[in-house]
């Protein structure tokens, strides 16, 4: 069962998912991409579907459009 979690950001708590599938590397290292989204000032909603995104492209080799994929380059690079 995935178990939800709250987060500080953007000065605000947060719910967010710890898949059961995801292991406790990959749900830090997503955490780490979230951080950089907060340095970015990106809304939570938003930070919320970019780091779904980023954990799909980044570990399951998922495909997306290019101007997603640039999203995900341009904020990964900041990791």
């Amino acid at each position: 069962m995935d178990e939800e979690l709250t987060i500080n950001y953007l000065n605000k708590n947060e719910k967010i998912l710890k898949y059961n599938c995801e292991s406790n590397k990959r749900y830090s290292d997503r955490l780490s991409f979230i951080k950089v989204l907060e340095k970015e000032k990106i809304k939570w909603k938003d930070a919320q579907k970019l780091s779904k995104i980023w954990y799909n492209i980044k570990f399951n080799k998922c495909k997306y459009l290019p101007q997603i994929y640039k999203q995900f380059v341009f904020y990964n690079s900041k990791l």
